[in-house]
C-alpha cells in the first residue's frame, strides 16, 4: 500500500474532526431511536408493492441484500473495526473526480437551504482527505447520467431492484449507456435525470423537505448510516413555525415533531411515499445512491400537486392577470390565453415543470413497462384516465392545443375515443 493510501485509510479511520459535542450529538441520535414503525423486507416482490406501498402511500425499507452485490458496495467500503458500519473509500470515488458536483455548506444555512457552490469532486475529496471541509455535503450529484455520457454501465456502481424499476421519471432502467446526441457530435447524458449521489461527513443533512413534484423517492446507503425523520401530509401541524412556514430543522423542536423516526443502516434501502415530508442527518460518513420517481399509481397525486402548485404561481401574479385584461379587454379569449401562458411559462421556473411536461412524461409512459415490473395495464390506463378526466374540466384544455394533441395521442394508445372539448 502506497503511503498516500495509508494516509488516507488512517485519517478516515480516525475521522475525530469532530467536535466533543458533536460526538454527544452523534450519540444521542444514534441511541435515542423508537422502535421501527415500517416494515423491512429481505425480497419485495412487485406483485405486492403496488397494494401494500404505492397505492396506500406507505414507507418502507430493503434490507442490506438488496445491495450487497453492487459493485459500490465492494469498491466504496473499507472495512472498520465496527463491522456494521464501513469507512468510506474515498481513492475509489477518483476516477470521477473531474465530475463537478453541486456542494451544500450545512454549516451555513441561507434562506431555507444552505450555501450551494459547484466544484470538481476532486477538490472536494482533498478537502476531506486534509481533514477539512468538515460541513460540505456533495448532493444531487447526476453520478449516473456522468458515467452514461461517457460511455459506460452504470453497472460499475448498482442495478435498480426490480420492485422499484416502474419508474416515470428516469429513462427506463437499464445497465447500458443511455446518451441523447448533441448537435456537435459529442454525447450528454438525459437532462430528464432523477438519480443522484450523496457523500458527505457526520452530521451533514439535507433539512425538511418534500421532494420534486411530490414524486416517490427511494435513498440506499452504501456507506453509513442516516437518521430519517418522516412526516405524512397529514401530521404537517407540529413542524410548521408561528407563520405557518415548514420549520428548517426538526431537532430544534419539541419531540421533533412528532417524526416517524427511522435509523438506515448500511446497505438498506428506504421508500419514502409520495408527499411526504422527511429530514435526513448522515451519522457516519456517508455515500447514498437516491432516486425521485413516480408511476401510474400515484398520477393522481403528481396532478394534485402540480395543480396546488399552479393555484400558488397564479395568487402570486394576479396583478398581471389584471393588467393583461386592462391591455387586450375581456371579450373572448385572447386575454384569458396570453394569461395561461404566462402562468405556464412562471410555472415550469417554480415546480420544475408545467402541464407540457406532465402530459409530455405521461405520453412517454404509455406503452406498458414488462408486466412483472409494472401494475396491469387495466389498472394503469385507470389512472390516466381518472387524469384526463379531471384535466379536461380545465381551461388549459380549451386554450391549449398542444397540450391537447398530446392528451389525444395518450387516448388514442389506451384506448380512450371520447371528446370532451
Amino acid at each position: 500500500m502506497s503511503f498516500a493510501n495509508a494516509f488516507r485509510l488512517f485519517y478516515m479511520a480516525n475521522w475525530t474532526g469532530i467536535s466533543a459535542k458533536q460526538q454527544d450529538e452523534i450519540d444521542r441520535l444514534a441511541t435515542n431511536i423508537p422502535t421501527r414503525e415500517i416494515p423491512t423486507y429481505d425480497d419485495l416482490s412487485y406483485d405486492d408493492l403496488p397494494n401494500d406501498h404505492l397505492i396506500l402511500n406507505k414507507p418502507f425499507l430493503l434490507s442490506p441484500l438488496a445491495t450487497s452485490k453492487w459493485s459500490s458496495s465492494a469498491k466504496f467500503r473499507i472495512s472498520s473495526a465496527d463491522e456494521t458500519v464501513s469507512l468510506p473509500n474515498l481513492s475509489a470515488l477518483r476516477p470521477y473526480a473531474h465530475h463537478i458536483v453541486p456542494v451544500a455548506n450545512t454549516l451555513q444555512q441561507q434562506f431555507s437551504e444552505f450555501e450551494r457552490t459547484e466544484k470538481p469532486l476532486g477538490e472536494v475529496l482533498d478537502l476531506w482527505e486534509e481533514g477539512k471541509g468538515k460541513g460540505l455535503y456533495v448532493k444531487d450529484w447526476h453520478l449516473m447520467a456522468e458515467i452514461e455520457s461517457e460511455g459506460s454501465s452504470v453497472n460499475e456502481v448498482y442495478e435498480v431492484p426490480d420492485c422499484l424499476r416502474d419508474d416515470w421519471l428516469n429513462p427506463p432502467y437499464t445497465p447500458n449507456p443511455r446518451l441523447t446526441q448533441l448537435e456537435n457530435g459529442r454525447s450528454s447524458a438525459s437532462t430528464s435525470d432523477f438519480r443522484f449521489t450523496y457523500l458527505g461527513p457526520p452530521l451533514t443533512y439535507t433539512p425538511l423537505h418534500r421532494d420534486v413534484y411530490g414524486s416517490y423517492s427511494w435513498s440506499a446507503n452504501v456507506v453509513g448510516r442516516k437518521v430519517w425523520w418522516l412526516f405524512p401530509p397529514d401530521r404537517l401541524d407540529q413542524v410548521k413555525d408561528q407563520h405557518g412556514e415548514l420549520v428548517f430543522d426538526v431537532r430544534d423542536l419539541e419531540d421533533e415533531g412528532g417524526a416517524i423516526k427511522i435509523l438506515q443502516q448500511e446497505g438498506e434501502i428506504i421508500f419514502v411515499p409520495s408527499g411526504w415530508h422527511h429530514q435526513v442527518v448522515n451519522l457516519d460518513f456517508c455515500i447514498s445512491i437516491n432516486h425521485n420517481f413516480f408511476s401510474s399509481p400515484t398520477l393522481p397525486r403528481i396532478y394534485d400537486t402540480l395543480r396546488t402548485s399552479q393555484e400558488r404561481v397564479e395568487e402570486s401574479i394576479s396583478d398581471v392577470k389584471d393588467m393583461i385584461i386592462q391591455r387586450l379587454g375581456s371579450e373572448g379569449d385572447v386575454w384569458e390565453k396570453e394569461w395561461v401562458e404566462e402562468v405556464q411559462s412562471l410555472l415550469e421556473r417554480d415546480a420544475g415543470w408545467n402541464w407540457k411536461g406532465f402530459w409530455q412524461t405521461v405520453a412517454k409512459n404509455t406503452p406498458p413497462a414488462p408486466s412483472h415490473l409494472c401494475p396491469p395495464v387495466h389498472l394503469r390506463d385507470e389512472w390516466i384516465r381518472h387524469v384526463i378526466e379531471r384535466f379536461k374540466l380545465r381551461r388549459e384544455w380549451v386554450l391549449q392545443d398542444d397540450i391537447r394533441i398530446i392528451i389525444e395521442d395518450i387516448q388514442q394508445s389506451i384506448g380512450i375515443c371520447d371528446d370532451l372539448r
